[in-house]
């Protein structure tokens, strides 16, 4: 499989800084002969004299994640063999949201994030040499569509959480931080605190009506999962595993312990129990329904904060077989 034709985009913080110089090594080792890119530090910056074609997208209409989106729906209506996406899973998360419901583009991540494990990801910046006598095949991705009072506003492809705190690495080590700085691109530590309250309600709707999940105190952690090896949090949210029984594409778990916290050792765990928590199955008929959590509770798909939640919001997540496409190394035999 070659890549002629390619967009590309790249989260100028990601690697640390060293997202263009990532890039750069990535469109040498595929030998593109076309590459459609964003200006300046969207990576136009890494292509000077590499490709023997380039094309300049000016963005600076727009800012942030829209900047992502743009270039996106650009680069899809040039009808390219695919977009390389050097970044994280959130930026890739953002280019598949993009792209949802419009021309079935491959993704080509280079994980050079914070986080880089989901299924969208190709390689790592580390292992950028090794794409130069790989072969390639596309297989798509099943994921989740989080939103808010029936607005999308993100792509989960391993998990989606609901609370006061996500996991992010500072200085090569894992800690809970604010979700609410963290959408400020700031990683202040965090103890995890509940998210339920009096009013809390957690429902699956489906065709036969609603099914309540749980309510009230018993609603402190809050995960919806994808039940296959990717799904980072399949070790805590073991309930999530009984959709790869069922045949449903994603789970839900609702717990009255805090599950998803850096520090978990076996001593925590002892003095926690028992622990009680509650599943329902989740298929692309149904919708897991939240409403009146803890003022400030946070969505957030894949470790990065979606939104801030007001007890009146009614949050929601479902899932969507082939919601991506993903390009991936085929294995030496």
């Amino acid at each position: 499989m070659k890549f002629a034709r390619i967009g590309l985009i790249v989260n100028p913080s990601a690697g640390g800084g060293e997202g263009l110089s990532i890039a750069r090594q990535a469109i040498r080792a595929l030998a593109s002969q076309h590459v459609l890119v964003g200006a300046g530090e969207m990576g136009a910056d890494a292509l000077s004299a590499i490709a023997p074609r380039i094309d300049i997208f000016d963005w600076r209409a727009y800012a942030g994640k829209a900047r992502t989106a743009f270039l996106s729906e650009c680069f899809a209506k040039e009808n390219v063999d695919a977009i390389v996406v050097v970044g994280g899973d959130g930026t890739l998360a953002d280019v598949a949201l993009a792209l949802r419901g419009k021309q079935s583009v491959p993704l080509f991540g280079i994980g050079a994030g914070s986080a880089n494990v989901g299924p969208l990801i190709t390689c790592q910046a580390k292992n950028v040499q090794q794409l130069v006598d790989a072969k390639f095949t596309v297989r798509s991705v099943d994921g989740l569509i989080a939103g808010v009072n029936d607005v999308p506003l993100g792509l989960g492809f391993n998990d989606v959480v609901i609370g006061l705190t996500v996991l992010a690495t500072q200085n090569g080590r894992m800690i809970d931080v604010d979700a609410v700085e963290k959408m400020q691109g700031r990683n202040v530590a965090r103890e995890p605190e509940s998210i339920g309250a009096d009013d809390a309600r957690v429902i699956k709707k489906s065709a036969r009506g609603e099914t309540l999940v749980a309510q009230g105190r018993q609603v402190v952690t809050i995960i919806v999962g994808l039940p296959d090896e990717r799904f980072y949090g399949k070790a805590i949210a073991g309930g999530v595993l009984l959709s790869g029984l069922t045949g449903d594409p994603a789970g839900c778990l609702v717990c009255d312990h805090l599950l998803v916290r850096t520090q978990m050792d076996a001593d925590w765990f002892r003095r926690s129990e028992p622990v009680t928590s509650y599943y329902v199955g989740l298929n692309e008929t149904e919708k897991i329904l939240t409403s009146g959590l803890r003022e400030g509770a946070v969505l957030c798909a894949d470790g990065n904060p979606l939104a801030i939640l007001r007890p009146t919001d009614r949050a929601y997540v479902m899932v969507q077989r082939a919601l991506a496409h993903s390009i991936r190394i085929e294995a030496s035999v």
